[in-house]
């Protein structure tokens, strides 16, 4: 897999707004996936102007690299003020092929920082050590399966997804992936968390119409304290596997789409938790996204969304079943949501604007702006009570608008230097009322990759 904070992504999203790639439904990409994507756009002498052709070369590094073994490496440093981090870290990917139908892949990282990672391993002299991939993959012409460790984002959109987002050192399980012509289906097994039996579940059937239309249908149950075997079939619904056990899992609903039209990408996607179809005095749990992507005269990469998450969502009455990768035991409301970063009783709406040319020097404007109330995905309404429809957001909002001017170069075929300056604005800092406060932002990044 390639390092999801990889400079390529923005030139994958560059070639796939353009129409001249097809990227799938579930990321992060595999390195031969990218390599087979760039030769057949040069096998077949598509139409490119200067400006593809830069954002090709950019893809140098990979194409270099040998079926049967071959590795690829990455230095990064960065260093930011608000908090002030800085920090360098090496990752590294291997893999190749042991069969005509087995392929293999490994890949870490350590890092370095002026703070440590709460997220990232165990610290030794400094140093925190990142097992981000181990798997073995299957490979048949219907059928592709892997087993072991690697991460998942999956939907339409380009850093998180509602039901299921990365995590810093991946998922251990299996990805069961089955193309067909026009429809895909993929099974998703993963231990949470092995000491305490936390388990999770997915399965997506999918609409592919290549590089026009994608509509999505995706099931996930987290449940706990025993492996219950029938959660196992990706084959069954899952709802219905709960119903007739009378078990109390926490079970999403997905609905996600994406629209390719003149030269833009529409997506958006659509989470059930809970939907009240009957007369009940329970409140619904409900969030959605929606965004568009755009290449304006070839030139100016356009991006805008907007993300609702209500109040109550990935909560559950059992605090071993909440919708997060935590310690319950040991750190009960500390973790992270495996859908959205921010959790539950928030919005965002971002717009960002990068203008993209043959020198490869490109300026950049970013804002964002949210608004996060009260809720936590720690207390569920069982616990909180109240009113099953409380306003949105909650209790005293913390509100931050960022704002920041960018600009990114592209060094040689092979490096990357990015800075970004601006200013972040709160309102009621911490949920404080009255507590506003301004903080001056200025970023550096460099990537190398071998």
């Amino acid at each position: 897999m390639i390092p999801f904070d990889s400079p390529v992504m923005d030139n994958i999203e560059y070639l796939q707004i353009k129409g001249l790639i097809d990227i799938p439904s579930i990321r992060p990409y595999e390195m031969g996936w990218l390599v087979s994507q760039i030769d057949e756009l040069l096998i077949n002498d598509f139409k490119l102007n200067e400006i593809d052709r830069k954002i090709v070369s950019s893809f140098s590094p990979f194409l270099a690299k040998k079926e049967d073994f071959s590795t690829l490496f990455y230095l990064n440093g960065a260093y930011q003020n608000s908090p002030e981090l800085y920090y360098g870290m090496f990752s590294y990917r291997l893999g190749g092929r042991l069969a005509k139908n087995i392929v293999y892949s490994h890949g870490g990282s350590i890092r370095r920082a002026s703070e440590i990672d709460s997220l990232g391993g165990h610290i030794w002299e400094g140093f925190q050590p990142y097992m981000n991939e181990g798997l073995i993959q299957f490979q048949t012409n219907r059928v592709i399966l892997d087993i072991g460790r690697r991460n998942y984002l999956l939907g339409a959109g380009d850093d998180n997804s509602l039901l299921f987002s990365l995590d810093p050192q991946g998922y251990d399980g299996f990805l069961l992936f089955i193309p067909l012509r026009y429809l895909e289906f993929y099974g998703i097994f993963s231990i949470l968390d092995a000491y305490h039996e936390r388990y999770i579940s997915i399965h997506r059937i999918g609409l592919n119409i290549q590089r026009f239309l994608k509509l999505g249908f995706s099931e996930a149950i987290l449940f706990a304290k025993s492996l219950e075997p029938l959660y196992l079939n990706v084959f069954l619904p899952y709802y219905v596997s709960q119903w007739g056990m009378n078990r109390d899992d926490n079970i999403m609903w997905s609905f996600d789409w994406q629209l390719s039209v003149a030269h833009s990408i529409i997506y958006g996607e659509f989470l059930i938790d809970d939907y009240m179809y009957e007369d009940d005095p329970y409140p619904d749990k409900i969030a959605y996204k929606i965004g568009i992507k755009s290449l304006i005269q070839n030139t100016f990469l356009v991006k805008m969304k907007y993300t609702f998450v209500d109040k109550w969502i990935y909560t559950h009455e059992e605090p071993i079943n909440i919708y997060a990768r935590t310690d319950y035991l040991y750190l009960p409301d500390s973790g992270n949501p495996l859908g959205f970063p921010l959790g539950n009783d928030v919005d965002e709406l971002s717009f960002s604007i990068k203008y993209v040319n043959k020198y490869g020097l490109y300026p950049s404007l970013e804002m964002n702006y949210i608004r996060k109330g009260q809720g936590s995905i720690f207390l569920p309404y069982e616990e909180e009570g109240g009113t099953w429809n409380p306003p949105f957001p909650s209790g005293v909002i913390e509100k931050k608008l960022d704002v920041l001017v960018g600009l990114n170069y592209l060094l040689q075929h092979n490096s990357y230097l990015e800075a970004k300056i601006g200013k972040s604005y709160w309102t009621n800092y911490n949920h404080t009322s009255g507590d506003d406060r301004d903080d001056f932002l200025f970023n550096l990044a460099v990537w190398v990759i071998l």
